[in-house]
Parts: structure tokens; C-alpha cells; sequence
């Protein structure tokens, strides 16, 4: 076990209770700003910076371990950063500072997410689109694509997903080119290949049918255009073939 992690979690007991962390203090402590913008990271590692290195038997695990201190004790709201009192900010009995080390998942510590979006191509036409009236029977209806395009001696899939997006801000030197509401230009993976439904649906498919569906060699490449809210610019968006020339 890591180090750090190791002196964090020293109060482990053997008990099995609740006593799991799960603070959204903890989850969210990098969002802290100070009134100079300052982010969490930027406090913690100013105080490591005043940390002296001669100290005896010092190591990046223990000025990392000293600099939680300081935060915690000149922070108000990160008292839970000092690694020997942070089980008395979980509700956790102070007489038995017990529990069991949490580890985050992503979406626990990730930023909040502010705009919400779901990209969908234009440029896709809809005879290569799921129907939405088949998501609540695709199993069947990868078997009856596959049928139909075997009778025609097409191999694969014929329907197209995007997924796998790219974000990247548009150069302020290249928006004379582009519509003034670009923002952001988003690269999308257009492939049949998927896994965007329940796991059942493809646990117990036909071996032919499952390998059309997950292996491929048909991808994409789509590119479009975003706003500042990351809704796509109506007729600036594009799939390419990226096997042909262009």
C-alpha cells in the first residue's frame, strides 16, 4: 500500500459497520478557492513550499502529511484534512476514531458538471440510426441486422454510434474563419461497435451476431462545431471516412 495511503488509513478497524467515508467535504475539497481564487491543491502545496526540508527524517509522505496539518488548523472547512482527526468529521463515535478507508470513484470527485449535453450528428442519416422504439428489444434487433444484411452478402453492422468525444477550444486566430457563436470544435469515435446497453442483451447473442456487433472495421471520424453551451451549430458538422483520401 502506498505510503501516504498507508498513514491515512492507520485507523482501519476489523469491526464491519457503516463507518464508511463518504463526505462530500472530501469528495469535493479541490473545489476549495480562498479569496485570492486560490484552488486546494494551490493551499497545500504552499504549505509543503514552508515545510524545511532539513527537517529530521523528512520524505514527500511526511511534508505532504505535515502540510494537511497546517491546512486543516488555518482553513476553516478543511479541519478534515488532517489525517489524525479526520474521523471526527465523518460522524464517527470520537471515542473510536474506527472506519474503513473509501476510495472515490470518479464521478464522486470529479467536478460538478455545469452544461449537460448529449451530442448527436445531423449528419448521420436516420436509415443508419437504432430506432428508439428497438432500445427496449436490441438484442432481437442485432439478430434481425444481421440476418437482413447476410441475405444481402454484407458483412457487420449497418447502424452508426458516436461516442469517444474530443474537446478542444477554437484558436482565437482561426474563429475569422467560422461562425461567430464556435466555440469548440468536438471529435467523435462513428463506429457500430458498442456497449450502450444492458449486458444481457449481449451476454447470450448468436456468436456471429455478437462478433458484428463488437468487432468492426467500420470507424469514423465525426467532427462539428459547439457553442459556449456545447450545443452543436446546425450544418457544421461532418462524418469522414478515414480510409479514403480526401
Amino acid at each position: 500500500k502506498d505510503p501516504i495511503q498507508r498513514e491515512l488509513s492507520h485507523h482501519a478497524s476489523d469491526h464491519h459497520d457503516s463507518h464508511n467515508i463518504l463526505s462530500p467535504v472530501c469528495g469535493g475539497c479541490f473545489r476549495f478557492k480562498n479569496e485570492m481564487g486560490a484552488q486546494c491543491y494551490d493551499v497545500i502545496e504552499r504549505a509543503k513550499n514552508k515545510i524545511p526540508r532539513e527537517k529530521p527524517n523528512s520524505n514527500s509522505t511526511l511534508i505532504l502529511i505535515d502540510a494537511l496539518i497546517e491546512v486543516a488548523r488555518n482553513h476553516k472547512g478543511c479541519e478534515i484534512c488532517d489525517p489524525d482527526k479526520c474521523g471526527e468529521h465523518h460522524g464517527v463515535h470520537e471515542t473510536a476514531h474506527h472506519y474503513y478507508t473509501k476510495y472515490w470513484r470518479f464521478d464522486d470527485s470529479a467536478p460538478r458538471i455545469k452544461t449537460a449535453t448529449t451530442l448527436t450528428l445531423k449528419s448521420i442519416p436516420s436509415q443508419f440510426r437504432i430506432p428508439p422504439s428497438r432500445f427496449h428489444n436490441i438484442r432481437q434487433y442485432f439478430i434481425e441486422k444481421f440476418a437482413t444484411l447476410k441475405e444481402k452478402n454484407l458483412d457487420g453492422m449497418d447502424f452508426l454510434l458516436e461516442y469517444n468525444p474530443g474537446l478542444v477550444v477554437i484558436p482565437q486566430k482561426t474563429k475569422k474563419y467560422l461562425p461567430k457563436e464556435a466555440t469548440y470544435l468536438v471529435s467523435l469515435r462513428i463506429t457500430p461497435a458498442n456497449n450502450c446497453f444492458p449486458s444481457d442483451a449481449y451476454s447470450d447473442l448468436p456468436k456471429p451476431v455478437w462478433e458484428a456487433v463488437y468487432h468492426t472495421t467500420t470507424n469514423h471520424l465525426g467532427l462539428a462545431l459547439l457553442d459556449v453551451n456545447y450545443q452543436m451549430l446546425p450544418g457544421y458538422d461532418i462524418v469522414i471516412e478515414v480510409d479514403t483520401q480526401v
